[in-house]
């Protein structure tokens, strides 16, 4: 990019993808963890809006926005498409960890707690172990590549300056939290359906032998079965998980036409 020719139309349309790559690296996973430092983000999302300019900017035109107020809600409007587009990958984060949580919900995890350094908040063992697995294959399947890939094409689909907001958007938001909580309760079935059935052989055991103190024998019990059905479980979770991060890009595709609409 020649920087002599960049001249004020091209800086505000920069400024403008600048806006949209740095609302993603405030909510995505991994990237905008309270972890990474904040040199490190920013200068992640400025080199990225190098690269973009060109989609939306050819040479010679801008927007030629003159007024600090219009050119401030263009930015506000941009960095909302960004955050949408990361609220995607975290939604999509958050569906394999709620798995995790409602496994522990069934075992008794959930009566111990850890610290989750990503989030900043409390989480149970299993939650913690979904969220670290999700992490991993975010990476192993190339997943951040997907989700750059939106970015990118996030600019033919909601041109910059552009942004419409309607009945349909929230509409598609509402379809990709019932989505994502089906997958959610598909890759936790297995595990819950193993300490369900636990819990009936143990409601029969006590009717049978009732000087038997069900709930000191249970606890292991559901415990034990709940690492084993995790671990029997593991091949089928990964490729739940693996296929849900794979559609990070359909789905962000999805929201950004809703939000680009007339």
């Amino acid at each position: 990019m020649d920087l002599v020719s960049f001249g004020i139309p091209r800086l505000e349309v920069f400024l403008l993808v600048l806006a949209r790559t740095a609302g993603i690296f405030t909510l995505v996973p991994i990237f905008g963890a309270s972890q990474v430092p904040m040199p490190v983000r920013v200068s992640v999302a400025v080199v990225l809006a190098l690269v973009f300019v060109p989609l939306c900017a050819p040479a010679g035109t801008g927007l030629l926005v003159v007024d600090v107020l219009p050119m401030a809600l263009m930015m506000a409007r941009e960095a909302l498409i960004g955050i949408v587009i990361g609220f995607v990958t975290v939604l999509v984060f958050a569906a394999i960890q709620m798995a995790g949580d409602l496994i522990d919900l069934q075992t008794g995890f959930s009566f111990a707690s850890m610290v989750d350094p990503v989030n900043g908040s409390q989480t149970s063992v299993g939650g913690r172990f979904h969220h670290l697995l999700a992490g991993l294959l975010f990476f192993a399947t190339n997943a951040h590549h997907i989700m750059l890939r939106g970015l990118a094409d996030s600019f033919q689909l909601a041109p910059v300056g552009q942004l419409s907001l309607n009945a349909a958007v929230t509409g598609g938001v509402v379809d990709l939290f019932a989505g994502l909580f089906v997958v959610a309760i598909k890759i936790a079935a297995p595990v819950v359906a193993a300490v369900f059935l636990a819990d009936v052989a143990l409601a029969i055991l006590a009717r049978t032998v009732p000087q038997m103190n069900v709930f000191i024998v249970g606890l292991p019990l559901k415990l034990g079965v709940g690492l084993v059905g995790m671990a029997i479980a593991l091949p089928v979770t990964m490729v739940l998980s693996r296929n849900t991060l794979g559609g990070i890009y359909d789905q962000t595709a999805g929201l950004l036409h809703l939000l680009g609409g007339p």
